[in-house]
């Protein structure tokens, strides 16, 4: 018998915001953020000092990613059409107005940053063979230039702040490395090592950063790098390119912000899912934890006054907020929270171990419903990137499902970020194979432990997690009851060749060259061996999907269909790489829980 549930998608999903980005002006009085409010992301400026905010620019597109001008004046931003991640780049007055397009369609312009004196924008664009690099124009408007030619990936700016240069992150998650490019195209490798990575603003695997890695004289760069296995923060000195590590330890570290008076380095320190906020000065000393223990901080920005930081922080149980640090004192800038949310539904996530089939331990997070909810069923969530893992951080839809009753496990499998360099690359040529027994054998814990009873297991998964489901649901057909799967990929050889040129790349480095090794290809494939699904499944799919492109899950479905499978399909024709649109993500989440609820429902008596 179902219970009666208050936390639902229909009543909850636009009583809380979701953010994007933010950006705080050089004096310290404006905050520019992208959220989604309950229609689509928008730009929005909040006064520091009355803490009112107003809406500065909307659209039928999200609008991400903005920064203020020098003078506080403008706000550069990005937008792309309906998902497709070919951005464009506009500048608005902060004040609202009309907002100018300073790129030209099709290509993706993005990532864009103003210039320390106000005249120019740097920006990321693949516009020169489908490979993203810098390139600069004048704040008016006019021709850009391009100043980096990697045959890499760029994915993160830093003007130095004498405005003469930048600095960049090259690199798909393989031998990536910090350098540094002149205005006229002249580029210095700063920290790059022959079998680790250097990285300037990576969060654990997402996201625009803006980062802010330059030491306020512009004579050294702080940056990230997993050389000792685990990750460290270094520091490197721009004219002799000597390096000192400034925090090291048994812990993953990501994203070193300097703050304005160069007293102090912020920087991120990941624990077994929850991830503080600490600062170290340049030297090395008097490292301080800042952010609470548990949940998840990001984005770090100092205050302009250098002794007060913004970021941004979430646990399982508590929706985003923006927080402003001084000392030992934090103030809520902005509560993405809408509504009194109804605790006595929701579930905390809890770091877990399990054993792998080859003894491997594998880090998860496992949430429980209330006693008096649970429907004596649970779901196994793989996460996408594949370089990425779950943490101790709020997602709606995780909470969606805990209100109806389901236990959740998201296995962080071997290839995930977090616990070092030699987990991360472990899959390395091995996507689709010993993780997948990874995320098999955490389902199969769930049965072990009694945590959930044989035939009471479903599989949720999104993007490279919609990939592991078919996988998982073919290689243990017996285990799963059913399985969703959002905006996977399913066939190697039509996904890289209609994928983006970023994935394109990513997946020539990860697993090989698809055009020489095809039986190798084939092996990881699930569209080859779907005739051993048993469970139903739901896929779902985004029109202008440029990372797993739509003809993945319609092909995966048609096939399944022709074989007589119990399967169905979503699309969406206004979204891409999943929805952003709030009525679409309600769409979703609901027929999520209505595939999962037909084939795991309360028993009789629970």
């Amino acid at each position: 018998m179902a219970r009666r549930v208050e936390f639902t998608p229909s009543r909850f999903r636009r009583k809380i915001w979701e953010l994007d980005n933010f950006d705080v002006s050089r004096d310290g009085r404006w905050l520019a953020y992208s959220a989604n409010k309950g229609k689509q992301y928008a730009v929005y400026v909040m006064d520091l000092k009355t803490r009112r905010d107003r809406t500065v620019a909307t659209s039928e597109q999200a609008i991400l990613n903005p920064e203020l001008s020098p003078d506080g004046e403008w706000i550069a931003m990005q937008a792309d059409f309906e998902g497709d991640e070919n951005s464009n780049i506009f500048v608005i007055p902060r004040k609202g107005g009309h907002a100018q397009r300073l790129t030209e369609p099709p290509m993706d312009h993005a990532s864009p940053r103003w210039s320390p004196d106000g005249t120019k924008i740097a920006f990321i664009s693949n516009r020169n063979g489908d490979r993203e690099n810098i390139f600069v124009l004048d704040a008016a408007g006019g021709e850009s230039r391009q100043l980096t030619f990697e045959d890499d990936i760029v994915q993160e700016i830093a003007w130095r702040p004498d405005g003469d240069a930048i600095a960049f992150q090259v690199g798909t998650g393989n031998l990536d490395w910090v350098g540094v490019v002149d205005l006229q195209g002249h580029v210095q490798r700063l920290a790059g090592f022959p079998d680790a990575e250097a990285e300037l603003a990576d969060e654990f695997g997402g996201g625009w950063n803006h980062a802010h890695p330059w030491s306020p004289d512009a004579r050294e760069l702080a940056f990230s790098s997993n050389v000792h296995d685990h990750v460290d923060i270094g520091v490197v000195n721009v004219e002799t390119k000597a390096i000192r590590w400034i925090a090291q330890g048994p812990r993953d570290k990501a994203m070193p912000t300097w703050s304005p008076d160069g007293s102090r380095i912020a920087y991120l320190e990941h624990r077994d899912g929850n991830v503080v906020l600490k600062t170290v000065d340049p030297r090395g000393r008097g490292a301080t934890r800042l952010s609470p223990e548990k949940g998840v901080a990001s984005h770090p920005r100092w205050h302009p006054d250098g002794k007060s930081i913004l970021y941004y922080h979430s646990s399982s149980v508590q929706p985003p907020r923006i927080l402003l640090q001084r000392g030992g004192r934090r103030t809520v800038l902005l509560d993405c929270a809408r509504a009194r949310l109804p605790r006595h539904e929701l579930g905390e996530l809890k770091f877990v171990r399990y054993t792998s089939f080859d003894g491997r331990k594998i880090p998860a997070m496992i949430v429980m419903p209330p006693k008096s909810r649970f429907r004596g069923a649970a779901l196994v969530e793989p996460h996408g990137g594949p370089e990425w893992q779950v943490m101790n951080e709020w997602d709606t839809n995780t909470q969606f499902v805990v209100a109806q009753g389901f236990a959740m496990l998201f296995p962080n499998y071997r290839g995930s970020t977090g616990w070092g360099r030699a987990y991360r690359h472990v899959s390395n040529r091995d996507l689709g194979g010993a993780d997948m027994q990874d995320i098999i054998e955490g389902g199969r814990w769930l049965v072990k432990r009694r945590i959930v009873p044989r035939g009471r297991l479903g599989i949720v998964g999104v993007s490279y997690g919609g990939y592991s489901v078919a996988h998982c649901l073919e290689k243990a057909p017996d285990l799963w009851a059913a399985g969703v799967s959002i905006v996977g990929y399913f066939d190697w050889f039509t996904a890289c060749a209609n994928e983006r040129g970023s994935l394109m790349k990513y997946d020539r480095w990860k697993m090989g060259n698809v055009e020489l090794e095809t039986e190798h290809f084939k092996t990881y494939s699930p569209r080859f061996e779907l005739g051993r699904i048993v469970a139903p499944v739901l896929f779902t799919g985004g029109a202008h999907d440029p990372r797993c492109p739509v003809g993945e899950a319609r092909q995966m479905f048609a096939d399944m269909k022709a074989a007589g499978k119990t399967v169905e399909y979503l699309e969406f024709p206004d979204e891409g790489h999943r929805p952003r649109k709030m009525e679409n993500k309600i769409r979703e989440i609901e027929a999520t829980i209505a595939w999962v609820d037909r084939f795991l429902p309360y028993e009789r008596g629970s």
